[in-house]
């Protein structure tokens, strides 16, 4: 593998790590109507509304009663660690 490629590969694992380390401020997607809140589920009606950083950060997604349900990655710990090592 050449310099370049590597360098390219560590730049996204580096902006990857920040965007993951950094806690989704669901109160403000709530406000703004991208998503709702319904029991402790996050619920949206379209995927392609939400901000690309949130995107990177859902876990899975199904259909569900209220809409698409939506299950995200929890910012851990290691997550912060390896962020701030990149």
């Amino acid at each position: 593998m050449d310099e370049k490629k590597l360098k390219e590969i560590k730049k996204m694992l580096a902006n990857n790590s920040k965007i993951l380390a950094i806690p989704i401020d669901f109160e403000d997607l709530i406000k703004k109507g991208l998503i709702k809140k319904v029991g402790k589920s996050y619920y949206t009606d379209n995927i392609h509304t939400l901000p690309k950083e949130i995107i990177k950060k859902i876990k899975s997604f199904s259909n569900g009663r209220y809409g698409i349900k939506l299950t995200f990655y929890q910012e851990t710990k290691s997550i912060k660690k390896n962020c701030k090592r990149f």
